[in-house]
């Protein structure tokens, strides 16, 4: 089975940085008065405005890698959940259909 968590990391910095791009590299408090602040809505550039699509973008595909990760940690702590209870019954001589599906 894949690693879905493998990657998350770097996405996570991407949007980050794409993030920063969008606000023109600025601060939202400047720590000094050399540092620029954040541009308004309306005065950011080019560079600005491609690095908030940039941004959507890879929230998109983390958020599709996010939903497909949970979607597989579900299915692995079912399957494990019936393991050990099929371990249990055996160990009871009890007869357990473990086919229908574990609901939460």
């Amino acid at each position: 089975m894949s690693d879905l968590s493998d990657g998350i990391e770097e996405l996570a910095g991407l949007i980050y940085w794409h993030v920063g791009v969008w606000h023109d590299l600025g601060y939202e408090t400047p720590p000094t008065p050399e540092c620029k602040p954040i541009p308004p809505l309306g005065e950011r550039s080019a560079d600005a405005i491609r690095g908030a699509h940039a941004a959507i973008e890879e929230i998109d595909q983390l958020t599709m890698q996010l939903h497909s990760l949970r979607a597989q940690l579900a299915g692995e702590l079912r399957q494990d959940e019936d393991t050990r209870m099929a371990r249990v019954a055996a160990g009871r001589g009890v007869s357990r259909c473990l086919t229908t599906p574990v609901t939460r």
